[in-house]
Formats: C-alpha cells, sequence, structure tokens
C-alpha cells in the first residue's frame, strides 16, 4: 500500500510538470500567433487595394504561408522553416506590389517583426 501511495505521488507530479510545461510553451506562442493574426490583416487590407492577379497571387501565397506556420504553433510546434517562408513571401509583397505608403509601413513593420521572431526562437 505503500508503494502505491508513493506511485500515486511521483505520477500526480510527473502530470502537473507535464501539463505546466505545455501551458509556459502555449503562452509563449500565443504572442507569435497575435503577430501572424496580426499580419494577417495588414495584408488582407493592402490586398483590398490589388487589381491584377500576379500580386493578388502573392497575397495569397503569403496568407497561406502564415496560417500553415500558424497551425504548427497551435499544436505547440514553432516550425522556422515555415516562418522563413512567410517571411520570404510578405518580402516579395514589398518588393513587387504597388502599395499604398501606409501599407507598405505596416508590412515594414511586420516584416521585422517577423524576422525578430524567428531569430529569438
Amino acid at each position: 500500500m505503500r508503494i502505491l501511495g508513493g506511485l500515486v505521488a511521483i505520477l500526480s507530479i510527473a502530470i502537473g510538470l507535464a501539463f505546466a510545461g505545455d501551458h509556459g510553451r502555449d503562452r509563449d506562442y500565443s504572442d507569435l500567433r497575435s503577430l501572424v493574426d496580426r499580419v494577417q490583416s495588414d495584408l488582407r487590407a493592402a490586398s483590398d487595394l490589388e487589381h491584377g492577379n500576379k500580386q493578388r497571387d502573392r497575397y495569397h501565397n503569403a496568407q497561406d504561408n502564415l496560417s500553415k506556420f500558424d497551425r504548427n504553433l497551435a499544436k505547440g510546434k514553432f516550425d522556422k522553416g515555415a516562418l522563413s517562408h512567410s517571411i520570404d513571401s510578405v518580402n516579395d509583397i514589398l518588393e513587387h506590389n504597388t502599395l499604398q505608403a501606409s501599407s507598405r509601413d505596416l508590412l515594414r513593420r511586420d516584416l521585422a517583426d517577423l524576422k525578430y521572431a524567428r531569430d529569438e526562437h
């Protein structure tokens, strides 16, 4: 009986530590998920002004890459490669699309924040 009580105590501690570790990871990724949401919103606002198919395709590509990255974050996985693809696709918009000054400024800020997130994780 004494052994069973010790096993239950050890199991309880292990489960508590596992949940504490997962909660901390989720909290860290919630900031990144908020960043992804902000970038997605800025991309949607900028894309509303686009008329060419190629320019719209760049927005779709960037949003798709960000969505893939976010799906991994939701599962507790930071995928640096997916984030790099997202950064490249936002950069493609900045380099090739015609943008209003306000949209360009927002997307540059977003790009810098995505790069910072990649470098810090």
